[in-house]
């Protein structure tokens, strides 16, 4: 059965708009036709939107989402006319289709998030376990607050991530720019002069000459590689493998390491405590949780937190028992969660330590890069110049001995 929008008059001459799902576009305008209805338009609902190339939603669009969401709910709106009146007003068209899937298929009795487990691309364990928790408590208007507020703070804890790195990438793209346009306009007008010249010429020079006049004369050629190249990056990285192996490369730097695990911790007490608060069970908060870190070792040692819950430890206990992998900080304050039986909001407070603390060694790092940066640029400015100004000591040389 495919899913078709359809936009049509009824027998006053009012224009409905809605979804229908049929065998064909023929079987849904006769259906349609049979319940009196004079079709305007009706066109098949594109559902394979999980491609490559087709993008995902936004932090931010799903926040605004479920901010909206929550609101109408409270207000006492039935869930799937709240759903139609976000569809039609949803930016993102990505989000438009999945909500046009979730109105069609809630108001044949599915729920929202069984609907939304089809899109794991778009919407994480963490999401749909929050809404079930909200499905099943019959509190989905609470769940959709909660996830709100735990996107926006995710989405400010990633644009202090991105905002830190702008400076080393804007130097870095500016290094590549040069290099393309010494390699491509530069080198190849100077390799032409120096080997007509016959100049004896330093190894190095010769080298970096003899590519220049390669470029020069497959300028097409090379510049169709250097775009074949950028495409085949860009494509890999859309790999969820290729940029998992890319992340554990600079994981492993000593410098950047220690701000993974403050984000990974800042990311598993925020998730657990919204989750908490949501009334999900511990023991699937625990599993879900597991999912949010990405340092091999404190994903390891959470995949077992359930199971020590489930043999009637406590967090905290379970915790120090295994290795030392999580900090100490963490350990204390669950504990202290734990006894005063406020376990939510010490790990709310925990998160927001945590964030403070990512976000204050990202500027520390940042200031780091600045000069080593600058080193880096001023060495290959330099090692360029001595290449090309020694030939050109070399010809005056030999000009000053006729």
């Amino acid at each position: 059965m495919t899913l078709y929008s359809y936009k049509v008059k009824d027998q006053k001459g009012k224009v409905v708009e809605d979804l229908i799902q049929a065998p064909s576009i023929k079987d849904a305008a006769a259906t349609l036709v049979s319940d009196g209805y004079k079709i305007l338009t009706i066109k098949k609902v594109d559902q394979n939107i999980g491609g490559i190339l087709s993008g995902s939603i936004s932090i931010s669009d799903k926040a605004a989402f479920c901010r909206f969401l929550a609101t109408m709910l409270r207000a006492g709106l039935p869930l799937p006319e709240a759903i139609d009146i976000l569809k039609d007003e949803a930016k993102s068209r990505k989000l438009k289709k999945v909500l046009m899937d979730v109105s069609f298929e809630v108001r044949k009795g599915k729920t929202m998030s069984s609907v939304l487990s089809k899109y794991k691309r778009d919407f994480d364990p963490v999401f749909l376990t929050m809404i079930k928790a909200g499905e099943e408590s019959g509190t989905m208007d609470k769940s959709f607050d909660y996830m709100a507020k735990q996107l926006i703070l995710t989405y400010e804890l990633i644009q202090k991530v991105k905002g830190a790195m702008m400076y080393p990438i804007v130097i870095v793209g500016a290094m590549i720019a040069n290099f393309v346009v010494m390699l491509v306009f530069v080198l190849p007008k100077l390799a032409t002069v120096f080997f007509q010249l016959n100049v004896k010429l330093p190894p190095a020079t010769k080298f970096v000459l003899s590519v220049g006049e390669f470029v020069g004369k497959y300028t097409t050629e090379v510049l169709v590689g250097v775009f074949a190249f950028a495409f085949i990056v860009f494509m890999l990285f859309n790999i969820q493998k290729t940029r998992d192996a890319i992340f554990d490369f600079f994981m492993g730097l000593p410098a950047i390491k220690g701000i993974v695990i403050q984000i990974d911790v800042a990311r598993f007490s925020r998730t657990l405590s919204t989750l908490l608060a949501s009334g999900v069970p511990i023991m699937v908060c625990l599993e879900v949780c597991s999912n949010v870190l990405r340092q091999p070792a404190l994903r390891k040692q959470a995949k077992q937190f359930s199971a020590g819950i489930a043999q009637g430890k406590q967090l905290s206990e379970i915790i120090m028992s295994g290795k030392k992998v999580f900090p100490s900080t963490v350990v204390q304050t669950i504990k202290a969660g734990e006894k005063s039986g406020s376990l939510e909001s010490v790990l709310e407070e925990m998160a927001e330590f945590y964030e403070r603390e990512v976000d204050y060694n990202l500027k520390k790092l940042t200031s780091l890069l600045e000069p080593l940066l600058m080193l880096v640029i001023g060495i290959a400015v330099g090692a360029m110049v001595i290449i090309m100004i020694t030939p050109i000591y070399s010809l005056v040389g030999g000009m000053n001995q006729f």
